[in-house]
This record gives structure tokens, sequence and C-alpha cells, in this order.
């Protein structure tokens, strides 16, 4: 267990070698952990606003942290701030997602919007329109090549990268929230969780549904892939953690209590698998950041 954030645990992520966690949170910091001792390493000061999001490079040189308001680049040797790509858009952007190279991220808002922004740019990319609510979760692939959105009246729209064209958009949880979403390693496939106490995979070139997993008791907050995409992890908004076994007919495979205080609410907010899919961390409502072993199958 990870303590010291003094708020929300917002994302969750391992360096590339597995040695360090590191963590952002409303607190309006990032902070880097050692994974096997869980002592901390340093705390990135310097955002002005909640910190949404944060991934590493993949040679682990830096470290990218995105709020609101701006996005900044950090060394992972001296822990100093190398760049800065400021104007967002604000108390406008609901959500952050990076992609996995920390070159990339795109930004959804309460107005409609997804904006594509190169890290160290002052301008976006690409700005794309049309949704009929906020934006809730936005999702890059590992390969950078599409990006997903979800909407707060339960639809998924896929786009193609760097053009910003529509590739696919279905209605996911009808009438419900998309409170997490994210990419299979191999881009073939997307998971959505919603406020509908689910989480379904979907064919993410033609939005056809293939797997419901359900049984959470809360609407689903978070989720993760392991990195060979046999596993995915789904964290619920009473703090339950459940592991589910893609490989053996989608077997819950485990479900953990992980976060709950003994009271109601407390979210899962943030999960990642490590690099050698043997343990799981997750952030929560909490302030806490725990790390899990992942059974065996």
């Amino acid at each position: 267990m990870l303590e010291g954030h003094e708020n929300v645990v917002s994302a969750v992520t391992f360096s590339r070698d597995g040695k360090r966690v590191v963590s952002a949170s409303w607190d309006r910091t990032a902070r880097i952990w050692e994974a096997g001792s869980g002592r901390l390493l340093t705390t990135l000061d310097g955002h002005r606003d909640w910190v949404l999001d944060v991934s590493t490079t993949p040679e682990d040189k830096s470290l990218v942290s995105a709020s609101q308001h701006a996005a900044r680049v950090w060394s992972t040797t001296s822990f100093e701030q190398t760049a800065e790509s400021p104007g967002l858009g604000g108390a406008s952007v609901n959500t952050v997602g990076m992609s996995s190279d920390g070159q990339w991220l795109a930004t959804g808002g309460r107005d409609g919007f997804v904006r594509l922004w190169k890290v160290g740019e002052p301008s976006p990319l690409r700005e794309i329109g049309g949704f009929d609510s906020w934006v809730n979760r936005v999702t890059i692939s590992p390969d950078s090549r599409r990006l997903a959105a979800g909407t707060r009246a339960g639809k998924i729209l896929v786009f193609d990268l760097p053009s910003g064209d529509a590739s696919v958009s279905f209605t996911a949880h009808q009438s419900r929230q998309v409170t997490a979403l994210g990419f299979s390693p191999d881009g073939k496939s997307l998971a959505s969780g919603g406020f509908d106490q689910t989480a379904i995979l979907w064919d993410s070139a033609t939005g056809d549904e293939l797997a419901k997993l359900t049984g959470h008791q809360g609407a689903v907050t978070a989720l993760a892939w392991s990195p060979d995409g046999g596993l995915l992890a789904t964290g619920e908004r009473h703090g339950s953690l459940h592991l589910w076994n893609l490989r053996q007919n989608n077997r819950l495979l485990a479900k953990i209590t992980a976060h709950t205080d003994n009271k109601l609410g407390f979210s899962v907010t943030a999960l990642a698998f490590s690099p050698d899919g043997k343990r799981i961390v997750s952030g929560a409502y909490d302030s806490l950041v725990k790390i899990w072993p992942v059974p065996d199958e």
C-alpha cells in the first residue's frame, strides 16, 4: 500500500521495466514510487489543477503528466521538468488519455469535443466534434493509430489518427454513462465499463459486441488489459477489483476487496498491469495506491 496522496488517485502506471509505479492525483501532483518496497522516490509538483493521466516513454527516460490545463514532461533520472504544453482547455476538459509512447494526448470536453494534441505543441492538431453530451473517457490505441471516446449518453465513437476521420460509432451502455474505456494490446478489441454495472468487450473495427462481463455491484469505473491481452481487470464504484480470464470463456478469476474502507462509494479510479503481467496497481477515491499479485490461472 502506497500512502501519500491527499486526494483521489486519478491514474496509475508501471514503468517499462516494472521497477517503479507512477501515480497521478487530484492533489495536483504525480508521484513516483519504488514498486518493490513502496518507497516514495519523488513528488512532481507544478500542476495547478487535478492531474488526470500519466505515461512513461518506451525507454523510461521521460514521464508525461497531464492535467486540465497542461501536459508536463519530466526526466525520470533528475525528476526535473523538461517541457510543458500549456493551454489544454482548462475547466472544460473532462478527461485526458495519453498514447503509450507519451507523444500524443487526447482531451475530452464538457463542450462535446475531443481534441488531439502532440505533446510539446501549443495548439491541438485535430478538433473532433458532433458529440451529443460530455465526453467522459478517451483512450488511444497502443499503436497510436486510433482514438476512442465514450460519452455521458452511453455512446462510443472510434476515429482514425491522425486524420480524425470517424471509423465506427455505436451505443455501448444504453442511456448510461461510459465510465471506463481501453483498447486491447493488439488494438483489435475495446473494453468499456458503464453505469449499468457491466464491462463489455467490442470489436474495435465494427462495434460488434464480443462479450459482456456481469456481476459488478456498482458502476465499472476503471479497467486495464494484461500485456498479453488474456486478462482484463475491472474496478467498480464500491471499491472491488475483478479479474477476468478472457482465455477461459471470460471466467471470473478473482474478486478482491480493494478500496472499500468499510464504506460505500470508494470507487476504484485507476488500474494498470505490470509489464510482466504478474502484478496490478490500483488507485481509488481513498487516496491510496495498492499493488496486488495476479493469481494463478
